[in-house]
């Protein structure tokens, strides 16, 4: 048998839940930042004195829309556990009071403890 916990199970899976929600969030802002460079971009192409200048802003512009595509896979892969958090918010609100109460547990079992006689009289 594995020498965890039970309460590393779980803590484990909450930070997993944590760490998700906090990776969507900080994609979700990315890819709305990258949204409204959009349009700056294009007007620089636009009024750029020459090829050279238009060039780079083609690329800056390109750059930027690759990475948005990479934060909104972000988006997407992380989207379905957003969801769920979103639906259980109960549920994972109990899941820690477990780990809250699974941790005293061990603790309790972990810890030197000792018999105090209640009948027998020395």
């Amino acid at each position: 048998m594995n020498d965890k916990q039970p309460s590393e199970y779980i803590s484990e899976f909450l930070s997993f839940l944590d760490q998700a929600c906090s990776e969507y969030q900080s994609a979700f802002d990315a890819v709305s930042k990258e949204d409204r460079k959009v349009q700056d971009y294009i007007h620089m192409i636009e009024f750029a004195a020459d090829k050279a200048e238009r060039n780079r802003n083609a690329t800056a512009l390109q750059r930027s829309r690759r990475y948005r595509r990479a934060e909104k896979d972000k988006t997407i892969l992380y989207g379905e556990v957003i969801k769920f958090c979103d639906e259980n918010r109960k549920f994972l609100n109990s899941l820690r009071q477990l780990l809250g109460r699974q941790r005293k547990e061990e603790e309790y079992l972990h810890s030197n403890r000792t018999y105090k006689k209640r009948a027998l009289d020395n």
